[in-house]
């Protein structure tokens, strides 16, 4: 009996021993892993001979590559610090039980400092004081030593200082003035409005999908104008100086090459814009004719829809001695230049398939090429160079394709902003 009673404690001693080593070896960490880069970053910050309040909220920013700033406040303390990244020598362990695994964070020391809100604002209002003293003591200098000049400045400024407080009685009288003064002034819709009003171009979509929307066929002109255009007898006709001679501007080279090559009934919309652009060309051309008899006769008798319609878009009537418009007295300004010339390059423009020469315009047209840049700008178009494939195909050597531009129109269209500016006289030419 003696020894199975020994057995029998020797084995509970053997199982309590076991189940020792099994409860120690459930604590064993089965990794450690040390985290260089983490979106959380823990902080330890050092609050020396201060007690933070455990609910005060911190704010961390990061800086450069480890330079970090806290910030935390109460209602009557300010709490700020930063690291020192040479000294950031600590990590965080970070244990999970259910992975039995430790994360070692790097955890950047913020040594802090407090500020009272109350001694802040004081000090504010002394850096201001302090401020005002030297402006007074600089103006006593310049009263006693200073030039007259500087004299009469220091006067001058003093004279014309606003004093706030003075006019604290007035304030309501002040803003019932403004409102009155600005109470009829356009709304921003309404400058808009105005300003598309100035610009010197056709009607125009900016949220247009296509090229074809953006300057609309019947914004150049109307379906009545259109209609008017014949051009059965340019088509039928086979001999190249009998077809010219049938347009409204005879010695155009752009708009005479290009009818040349209508050859198909398909190409009847494109022959009409063309004899419209020829119109166009030579309204510019004898912008100085000031009645409508003279202006059908230079033009090769247009349908008369055509010339009504030209006079009254970019013409101005003349006033006569009397004070009453002569009807058939006109005149081309500066301004309807621009326009007329505007409504030329986008009939061009929808001919050459929204990609035009810029040097073929300018030499047609007499102008400076600074101008006609201009003008496509306004409407809307890229000014570019030529690339090797337009070179080859227009024939240009390299130095002659350096300064031959082309005006394009694409999407996503946007007129450029207004300019506030008028140009001289002398810069038009």
């Amino acid at each position: 009996m003696g020894e199975e009673k020994k057995e029998r404690k020797r084995k509970h001693r053997h199982f309590k021993d076991k189940e020792k080593k099994r409860t120690k070896s459930q604590h064993i960490l089965d990794t450690v892993q040390v985290q260089v880069e983490s979106s959380l970053t823990p902080f330890l910050a050092t609050f020396p001979g201060v007690s933070v309040p455990t609910d005060t909220k911190f704010q961390a920013y990061r800086g450069s590559k480890d330079h970090y700033v806290i910030h935390g406040e109460t209602e009557r303390m300010e709490y700020d610090g930063q690291n020192d990244p040479d000294e950031d020598l600590y990590y965080v362990g970070v244990y999970d039980p259910n992975t039995r695994t430790v994360e070692l964070m790097h955890a950047p020391v913020m040594n802090t400092s407090r500020t009272i809100k109350a001694y802040k604002k004081k000090a504010i209002a002394a850096v201001k004081q302090a401020n005002v003293q030297n402006r007074i003591q600089r103006n006593a200098l310049g009263e006693a030593f200073g030039t007259k000049r500087a004299k009469r400045v220091i006067s001058d400024l003093e004279r014309n200082k606003i004093e706030a407080e003075k006019l604290e009685s007035y304030a309501d009288s002040i803003v019932d003035n403004i409102k009155t003064a600005t109470e009829n002034l356009p709304s921003a819709d309404a400058l808009r409005e105005q300003q598309s009003e100035e610009r010197p171009i056709p009607p125009c979509s900016e949220d247009a999908d296509d090229l074809t929307s953006i300057y609309p066929l019947y914004g150049l002109l109307s379906k009545e104008e259109f209609a008017a255009i014949r051009v059965g007898a340019i088509f039928r006709e086979q001999d190249e100086k009998k077809r010219t001679s049938l347009l409204p501007f005879k010695t155009s080279e752009y708009i005479n090459n290009r009818v040349a090559r209508i050859s198909n009934e398909n190409e009847m919309q494109k022959l009409k814009l063309l004899y419209y652009a020829s119109l166009l060309m030579g309204l510019y051309n004898n912008r100085r004719i000031s009645n409508k008899r003279a202006l059908l006769q230079k033009l090769n008798h247009p349908a008369e829809i055509l010339v009504n319609s030209l006079i009254q878009k970019f013409t101005d009537s003349k006033v006569g001695k009397v004070g009453k418009e002569k009807d058939a007295s006109f005149t081309i300004t500066p301004k309807m230049e621009d326009k007329l010339l505007c409504y030329l390059f986008v009939t061009c423009l929808r001919i050459d398939e929204y990609t035009l020469e810029i040097p073929l315009l300018t030499a047609e047209l007499s102008l400076r090429p600074t101008r006609v840049q201009d003008l496509f700008k306004a409407l809307g178009c890229k000014i570019r160079p030529c690339s090797s494939a337009q070179k080859e195909a227009l024939g240009l050597t390299t130095a002659e394709a350096a300064n031959y531009k082309l005006a394009t129109l694409s999407l996503p269209f946007k007129l450029p902003e207004l300019a506030r500016r008028r140009r001289t006289v002398q810069s038009r030419r």
